[in-house]
Formats: structure tokens, C-alpha cells, sequence
């Protein structure tokens, strides 16, 4: 029998393919996770809004479309952007593409809806400054301290290279590009930015992206994060070299384009698309599902000893259920949950530092060497039966917590301070946990509940 690869309690369609989180905010009285959608084929041929929304971040409902390409301007995608609530309006700050002729024009438009439901088209309220090449896209707009608007968007330089833009509003309506807030000179592009103010400092998030320019191809890119100060009144962000300083958002294999909003507690929260698949990897993957992709989970952030730190969400664990028993026994722990669903939190309690855990006959594996003060983490890779590994150095380790889904794992390590996010295509009908290495541990598994 084959295993499913439909999630539990993660963010995914009902069919189609997800992509970026988009629009994430909090408005009259629900939260509203709209994405990337291509809700006809499990490819990137197509770009919508799709919509998920909440009223405690727990149980969620699959809305639909919300944001169709229905405009000429928009007419080969409506592409990544953000929400605010400006006037008692949600206002959506998004890219609509036009590939007419084989020339990619990109604009940065609006919509806004007073009920959630029904959006209207506000058109285009910023085009491409001349500085810039038309991969100009994914707007991120904040509130300035003295009530107007501020917007970051990703592009590249007519000299090939990646930079961030930086746009101001009085209004949120009339918008100006200001200056060149970062540039990178390893980069061809930079997707995805966001900006937001963080325990006092302004923390950075930008996708760098290796392009072969002379086909307008995109060959690599990953999430990394600067923490830094952002000037309102000189529109400066301090230390605007991307290709120095900088660390990546997460050690695993799937997360990119992470955006964050404000929870009205003032949490600032997080989510991402967890994959970061190539084309034959999504071929296998949801060869049995009308879907494919899914969101990571929501994370709350925090700033530790200059570290950005992600943690699961504290509602998350109102979703943890029955305690199952891990016993030690022939020098290692062993533990066989009922599902693939399931919390593992393992807190050191001695000494000493190794171990290797072991999920599902080794369809994945985490393990921790002291002598190399390195963290390893391995998957069976889908396409060619391989084992491969994603590591991260830290000097020691003192908490670790895993959430499983049927297909995905994200580990938090120490508080957050390090994060594994990675998809896993699951082949073994044998559920079985093994922590080896180390018994001075407090392991604690329990399964997770349903709230989708």
C-alpha cells in the first residue's frame, strides 16, 4: 500500500500546485494566508491567489481562488506580493505579469476587499523604475512611524546584477520609488524581500538567485536574512551588500520564500514554501495526489545573541494528543508511533553530546557529532534511492524538537536558533523511532491532532 503524501495540519490545496506565501495578514477578525496557485495542473504554467483563512491559526479554511490574472496587465500571472490593512481595507500590493510578445512587463498593482471576499482591482500604482530590468517583482509594504507607507520589492540592476528597491506612500495609493536599498554583486536577482522591525533591530529577509542572463534562466537561489537599521527619513537600510554578513534562514532542503506578518498579540510570524523540488522530484512526489506543496508551519521569531530564531507557533501545541512511550533498551530508544504525525521533543540532560536518530528504516535520519560540532541531517532521496545530507555547525545542542506531517519533517534546534525544514516521501509501512548514542535524554512523543 502506498503512503499518502496529503498533509495533516499543514497549509495545502486541495489540488493544483502551491507555490509562495502572499498577502499574509490579519483582518477583521480572521488571518488570511493567500499563495501562489496554479489550481488547473501541478506545474508552474499558471499564477493565482488562492486563500486560506482562520480565526485562531489552528483550524483553517481552504477559500479558493480569491485574486484571479483577469486584467491585461496581469494577464501571464499575478505573482507574489503582501497585505495591509490601510482604511479599514485589506489591500493587496502584488506583481501582475504580461509576457505579451515574448517581453516580460512587470507592475506592481492593488486590490483591496472591505469583506474578504470580493476584490477590486485598484490597477497599476508603480511601474518599473528605470534603473531596474522588469524582474521587478514581489512587493512587501509596511507602516512607516509617522503614518505613511513603505515598500521593498525585489529586481535586478540594468547591469544584470541583484538589488532591492525601496517605494514610498503617503497614502498606501501614490507610490514613488525612493532608492536602491541593497545590492549584491554575486547575484543576478533577489526575490521575495521583506523588512520589519524585530526586539528594536530591523531584521532583512531577501531570496538571492543565481540567473544565467542570456537565457533568463534561474539556476540556484536560498532565503537568507541581514539584521541590521533601517533609516525612514534617508530610505537606508545600514550595510546594503547582500553578498557579505548575511545567514541563511534555514539548514534543510525545502524552504524559500518566507514572509512574515503581524499577529494582533504583535508576534511576528512567519511561513514559507516548503519545497524547493526540481522538475522530476515533483513528478514522483505527487504522482498519487491531485496536489502538490504545502506551507511550512507558522513560526514565531525572535531575535537571540544575533541570531534570528524560528519556534513553532505556541497554538501549534494545543494540536499535540497521546503520549507515546519511548523505552530504552539494548542501548538505545525506541519509540513506535501510530502515525507519521507525530511531536518529538528530546532535552539533554548529561553530558554527553552524539547521538543519531533514525525515522521509518532510515527514510531519514538526524545525528550530532561533538568531535566535528556538527549537525547532520539526511533524506532518501525520492528519485534515486541516495541518502543525502544538509549539515550545520553549533557547539552544542541542548533541546530538540521535531514535527512530523505524513510527508515533511521541521526540526527546531536550541529555541530555533537553527531549523531543518525538508519534504519526506514516505515508503516504509514500519513506523518506528530510534535514538541511539545517548541515554542521558528526556524524549517525549506524542502524536498530533487534526484542526485542518
Amino acid at each position: 500500500m502506498e503512503e499518502t503524501m496529503k498533509q495533516q495540519y499543514h497549509l495545502e490545496p486541495d489540488r493544483g500546485l502551491l507555490n509562495d506565501p502572499n498577502g499574509l495578514s490579519w483582518f477583521d477578525g480572521k488571518y488570511y494566508v493567500f499563495f501562489q496557485w496554479n489550481r488547473f495542473e501541478k506545474n508552474h504554467s499558471y499564477k493565482e491567489w488562492g486563500l486560506f483563512t482562520s480565526e485562531d491559526l489552528l483550524k483553517w479554511k481552504f477559500e479558493g481562488s480569491a485574486v484571479l490574472p483577469d486584467q491585461e496587465y496581469e494577464r501571464d500571472g499575478v505573482y507574489s506580493g503582501s497585505g495591509y490593512v490601510i482604511d479599514n481595507q485589506l489591500c493587496l500590493f502584488y506583481t501582475g505579469n504580461n509576457k505579451k510578445g515574448g517581453q516580460r512587463k512587470s507592475s506592481q498593482c492593488l486590490a483591496v476587499t472591505k469583506d474578504g471576499r470580493r476584490y477590486q482591482k485598484k490597477g497599476i500604482i508603480l511601474n518599473t523604475p528605470e534603473d531596474y530590468t522588469e524582474h521587478f517583482r514581489d512587493p512587501k509594504v509596511f507602516q512607516g512611524k509617522h503614518s505613511d507607507y513603505f515598500m521593498v520589492v525585489g529586481g535586478q540592476q540594468k547591469n544584470g546584477k541583484g538589488a532591492i528597491a525601496l517605494c514610498h506612500s503617503e497614502d498606501g495609493k501614490k507610490w514613488d520609488y525612493q532608492s536602491m536599498l541593497a545590492v549584491s554583486e554575486q547575484y543576478e536577482m533577489i526575490e521575495c524581500p521583506d523588512l520589519f522591525e524585530l526586539n528594536g533591530k530591523t531584521v532583512l529577509l531577501f531570496n538571492p538567485q543565481k540567473r544565467n542572463n542570456e537565457i533568463d534562466e534561474s539556476r540556484y537561489s536560498f532565503s537568507a536574512y541581514k539584521i541590521g537599521e533601517f533609516q525612514e527619513e534617508s530610505g537606508t537600510f545600514q550595510d546594503g551588500n547582500l553578498d557579505d554578513g548575511y545567514k541563511k534562514m534555514d539548514a534543510g532542503f525545502d524552504f524559500y520564500a518566507p514572509q512574515t506578518f503581524l499577529s494582533p498579540d504583535g508576534r511576528r510570524i512567519l511561513l514559507a514554501w516548503m519545497s524547493r523540488m526540481e522538475e522530476e522530484q515533483e513528478k514522483i512526489f505527487s504522482r498519487t495526489e491531485e496536489n502538490i506543496h504545502c506551507m511550512t508551519l507558522p513560526r514565531e521569531l525572535s531575535l537571540q545573541g544575533g541570531k534570528l530564531c524560528q519556534k513553532p507557533i505556541r497554538e501549534l501545541y494545543d494540536l499535540l494528543g497521546r503520549e507515546c512511550a519511548a523505552v530504552y533498551q539494548a542501548g538505545e530508544w525506541k519509540a513506535n508511533p501510530e502515525e507519521r504525525t507525530f511531536f518529538l521533543r528530546m532535552q539533554r540532560t548529561g553530558e554527553k553530546q552524539d547521538f543519531c536518530i533514525l525515522f521509518h528504516q532510515k527514510e531519514a535520519e538526524l545525528k550530532y557529532i561533538s568531535k566535528e560540532k556538527k549537525l547532520v541531517f539526511s533524506r532518501r532521496n525520492w528519485v534515486d534511492g541516495s541518502m543525502e545530507n544538509r549539515s550545520v555547525m553549533i557547539d552544542t545542542w541542548n533541546e530538540i524538537e521535531i514535527w512530523s506531517d505524513h510527508s515533511s519533517m521541521e526540526i527546531f534546534v536550541n529555541g530555533g536558533q537553527t531549523v531543518f525544514s525538508a519534504r519526506i516521501f514516505p515508503e516504509s509501512s514500519e513506523l518506528e523511532i530510534a535514538v541511539q548514542g545517548i541515554k542521558e535524554a528526556q524524549i517525549q512523543i506524542r502524536e498530533i491532532r487534526s484542526e485542518k
